[in-house]
């Protein structure tokens, strides 16, 4: 379930900055409904792949509140511009679910047992200037403490429209405390014992690197098409894992397409 959480977030950040009518266009409101369908790893590490589908939901209300699958329930509570109109900084806080790896997602999780799902709280940071976005944004499980925390950097350029499709694309980093990595990555001995893989207690540090590109095409009305593929390689401890490199595989595809409707 925690890959499927992932794949959804990942999908949500292919819609809403393209997607949207610029802020002088629309009201308070933007409203975006649609469904998403997408192949992604049945977990963080795995080389087995699953396709799912959901529903795509996507609220913004005066560009200060928002609710996303990719930011969850937050507020813009800075929000600078520059004076010409080409560039903002925006920050605050937001919560969101992360949702439990449960051992019946991937027979390559046998003996590891189930990974509690939990609220996450954090706090992000971005700055757009013209077609560039950078964002940061830190995260951690305040439900169980043991299932730590991330903060993970991105960079975003989006390329001059292709006739009415736009497309972005860029790099993203993820860095991991130590109680995340041993969660998701790590094998006690217990877990050792059940499902036969060497015990691993991998410490914290920069868990993968990533490109991701995603395209959205008006289809007429407030109808749009958005399509999405990305890479990750997982580095460092969480590659070593015997959950990755005795069972599973560093390199991580996703890829999908959804359709969405502005109601307003």
């Amino acid at each position: 379930m925690r890959r499927l959480f992932a794949a959804v977030i990942f999908a949500a950040a292919a819609t809403p900055a393209f997607a949207q009518a610029p802020a002088e266009t629309r009201g308070d409101w933007r409203v975006n409904l649609g469904a998403i369908g997408f192949a992604t790893p049945s977990y963080e590490g795995s080389n087995s792949y699953k396709a799912r589908a959901l529903p795509l939901v996507e609220v913004d209300w005066r560009d200060t509140v928002f609710l996303s699958a990719e930011r969850g329930l937050g507020a813009n509570v800075v929000t600078l511009r520059d004076p010409g109109g080409r560039g903002a900084f925006r920050a605050g806080p937001f919560v969101n679910y992360r949702f439990a790896r449960d051992e019946g997602d991937d027979d390559d999780l046998r003996g590891m047992g189930d990974v509690k799902g939990g609220v996450d709280l954090g706090a992000f940071a971005s700055y757009e200037f013209g077609p560039l976005a950078l964002r940061v944004a830190g995260r951690r499980n305040v439900s169980h403490s043991e299932l730590g925390g991330t903060i993970d950097l991105g960079l975003r350029y989006r390329l001059p429209p292709i006739g009415r499709t736009v497309v972005g694309f860029g790099p993203s980093v993820t860095w991991a405390d130590s109680d995340y990595m041993q969660s998701y990555f790590g094998v006690t001995a217990a877990q050792a014992t059940a499902s036969g893989m060497r015990a691993y207690s991998p410490s914290s540090g920069f868990k993968d690197v990533g490109l991701s590109a995603n395209a959205m095409h008006p289809l007429g009305g407030n109808w749009a098409l958005t399509g999405f593929g990305g890479y990750k390689r997982l580095i460092g401890d969480a590659a070593d894992s015997p959950l990755v490199k005795d069972r599973g595989a560093a390199n991580q595809f996703r890829v999908g397409l959804g359709i969405s409707y502005r109601l307003f």
